[in-house]
């Protein structure tokens, strides 16, 4: 009987150990696909006009405020779309550049705040150069004397280096010059599947030499903008390769406590937060050969420990659905003297530029000018 009785506990301890695992690995698989953007959910157009606009039901994602853009889900161009019109419950958007012909075969596309490929679509000269593994886009200044202050600006997961473009003129306008880094998780190496994402543990180490490479060319002072994922890989170069010419940092839509954003999303599908936390603990159990454990409070932002001292803007929309913004005031709010919360009412993820380009060029500017002028005191909150 006791043979039995023992059995059945390491059976049950077996079953235990294998269910959290399983649990965790799924977890693990769905926050760290790099993919994730590619097989995001199309939308149904209901009408795409001659050349001139496209008509969805006035729901959700297609009513977001500002420009957008889409590409119909078998290709074909990136087109460039008006803010809302609303009309009868549906949205209209005009379309503004963009041949709209494969879109109206699919009736059906993905929409995304990206507003253009490359650099050019913004007006900007570049040249591509390579640092260490990656490809780097170098955008000069627009003023006649170049600037000391150059930019290096960091995408984020399951995007490619275009996300960040939107954010660049702003810089440049100052006459700072820009780097926009690949890195080796990045989705604009085409049809090549990139790695799992190692939540900026791993990353930050494509984004290293990009900081030297601009202290080689001639960079005095630099600022980082990181977007989403991207503004954990900014802080984990911060922190593990000091430079005293790091000036501050941008951080658009910040996703740094990504134990706090799983157990949000989890909240979020409907798991009671007693399964949430299970099933987070099993998330280094079962890893694929070459992924790191994750040790929640090593991760930017977790903690006082962890928290970098250089001036910093968190821009964060407050109707992000994936990384809530609750997250950036709370770290907004351990370090006053140092971090510059600006809230953008209405936006969602990284939509923060597209609801209100105005005012995110007017605030960032601001910011740019005191930390620039060797100021380190912080502004008042502004709150668009």
């Amino acid at each position: 009987m006791s043979r039995a009785l023992w059995v059945a506990g390491v059976s049950c301890t077996v079953g235990y150990v294998l269910a959290l695992g399983l649990a965790g690995r799924y977890v693990r698989s769905k926050v760290t696909d790099s993919n994730q953007q590619a097989r995001a959910e199309s939308v149904r157009v209901r009408t795409v006009g001659d050349r001139e606009w496209v008509e969805f039901d006035g729901t959700g994602f297609v009513a977001h405020p500002g420009r957008l853009s889409m590409r119909a889900i078998s290709g074909g161009d990136l087109l460039i779309l008006s803010p809302p019109e609303e009309s009868d419950g549906r949205i209209r958007r005009i379309i503004e550049k963009g041949d709209p012909t494969r879109l109206r075969e699919d009736q059906k596309g993905q929409l995304s705040g990206h507003l253009g490929e490359n650099p050019a679509d913004f007006g900007l000269e570049f040249t591509s150069v390579t640092v260490g593994d990656q490809s780097v886009w170098e955008i000069p200044g627009d003023l006649a004397t170049p600037s000391d202050v150059w930019v290096i600006h960091v995408h984020g997961l399951g995007s490619q280096r275009s996300q960040v473009l939107r954010g660049v003129p702003t810089f440049a306008s100052m006459g700072f010059t820009s780097l926009v880094p690949t890195y080796r998780t990045s989705l604009d190496g085409g049809a090549q599947a990139p790695p799992a994402s190692h939540l900026g543990l791993s990353e930050w180490r494509d984004i290293e030499p990009v900081q030297r490479y601009a202290l080689s060319s001639g960079a005095k002072r630099i600022i980082y903008v990181g977007w989403s994922l991207g503004a954990s890989i900014v802080l984990q170069v911060i922190r593990n390769a000091p430079a005293s010419e790091v000036a501050g940092a941008v951080l658009v839509s910040p996703a740094l406590d990504w134990r706090s954003i799983i157990l949000a999303a989890l909240a979020s599908a409907g798991a009671p937060r007693p399964l949430a936390w299970w099933m987070l603990s099993g998330f280094n159990l079962f890893r694929a050969k070459g992924e790191p454990v994750i040790r929640w409070r090593d991760l930017p932002a977790t903690s006082p420990a962890t928290d970098t001292k250089v001036p910093t803007m968190v821009i964060h929309g407050s109707a992000d659905r994936s990384t809530p913004v609750d997250l950036s005031r709370i770290h907004a709010a351990r370090q006053p003297e140092h971090i510059t919360m600006v809230e953008s009412p209405e936006a969602h993820h990284t939509l923060e530029w597209n609801a209100s380009p105005g005012k995110w060029n007017e605030a960032v500017k601001a910011w740019c000018i005191t930390i620039t002028g060797h100021s380190y005191a912080v502004m008042a909150c502004f709150v668009s």
